[in-house]
């Protein structure tokens, strides 16, 4: 017989001092032999993790629900200001005035619209070499729906965290399952085991994100005062103002007739950017609350150093 034939697989089998037939069941056996520990509870009465750093704490962007000043003054000293591209159109309104008073047997009276006239005038622009203080008081502003960028958190140190009262329930070991090669082991089941104590070197976890959003009721600030700040130079876009005079009448009286003539003049000034430079800004708000903070968390590099358990108690450990 030659060599290769002495290796076979069949020949193997025939040389072994066994039957063929138990050779074959304990291969079967061998085979369904992949198991997993179910553990019904693990209890910990207490344990220590020895300095607990996190590397990089990740936080997203945060939804700001609204964002209210309360009682707020602000204040604009020593500034320049250069109205430029001004334009302004003086519109004269014209109301005829009238009454027929008849003694005992009437009176009567009306008003008519008589329409307007608009004299346009072209002012380029204007400069105001020296504003007066300017003072303003806020009573309360509300700014709805801010979206803010947050920085991330690095080498956060927690020191040490201490653990009390931890509860594992329904653990299956290892998750894949657990494999023994050359022995048959039928269903073991210990009702209880108690350890007084375990130790462990060092942990790390490289990520953690929980699936949910940290949310925050939110924060509130009271007498914030921001201090007297130099603004060089602040321009802004274009804006219109009105401003209405008081009437002005010019009438005729003959007795059982009076008849007045009203005019309204109106101003409409249309600027198109004003520039403020050299401006002293300060500002005394008298709260500040942010509510409704919504945003991801995601902490990278959880290390610590020994951890030491307690009152280690395992309740019904099926094998």
């Amino acid at each position: 017989m030659s060599l290769k034939e002495r290796l076979s697989a069949d020949s193997l089998m025939e040389s072994l001092p066994v039957s063929r037939d138990l050779l074959t069941r304990l291969g079967l056996l061998g085979a369904q032999v992949s198991r997993k520990i179910a553990i019904d509870q693990v209890s910990i009465d207490n344990g220590t993790l020895h300095n607990l750093k996190v590397e990089t704490v990740n936080l997203g962007s945060a939804s700001i629900g609204s964002l209210k000043v309360e009682n707020g003054s602000a204040s604009v000293n020593n500034a320049n200001a250069v109205l430029n591209q001004v334009r302004s159109i003086v519109e004269l309104g014209f109301h005829l005035d009238w009454k027929i008073d008849l003694g005992w047997i009437g009176s009567w009276d009306g008003s008519e619209d008589m329409g307007s006239l608009d004299i346009p005038v072209d002012l380029g622009t204007i400069t105001v070499p020296d504003l007066g203080d300017i003072d303003l008081q806020i009573p309360s502003i509300d700014i709805p729906g801010l979206v803010a960028e947050m920085k991330p958190i690095d080498q956060l140190d927690l020191g040490n965290l201490d653990l009390g009262g931890v509860r594992l329930d329904k653990l299956s070991l290892p998750s894949a399952g657990l494999s023994i090669t050359g022995m048959g082991v039928g269903e073991l089941t210990l009702s209880s085991v108690t350890v007084p104590s375990a130790d462990g070197e060092a942990i790390r976890v490289n990520r953690a994100a929980p699936t949910r959003q940290l949310s925050l009721p939110g924060a509130s600030l009271a007498n914030v005062s921001i201090p007297s700040i130099s603004m060089p130079t602040a321009t802004s876009g274009a804006f219109n103002a009105d401003a209405t005079a008081s009437d002005k009448s010019v009438g005729i009286d003959v007795g059982i007739l009076r008849v007045s003539v009203r005019v309204t003049p109106t101003v409409h000034l249309n600027v198109g950017s004003m520039t403020l430079s050299d401006a002293q800004l300060a500002a005394d708000l008298g709260k500040v609350s942010i509510n409704d903070i919504s945003l991801p968390v995601s902490l990278e590099g959880i290390t610590g150093g020994e951890l030491g358990l307690n009152s280690i108690s395992v309740n019904k450990l099926t094998f």
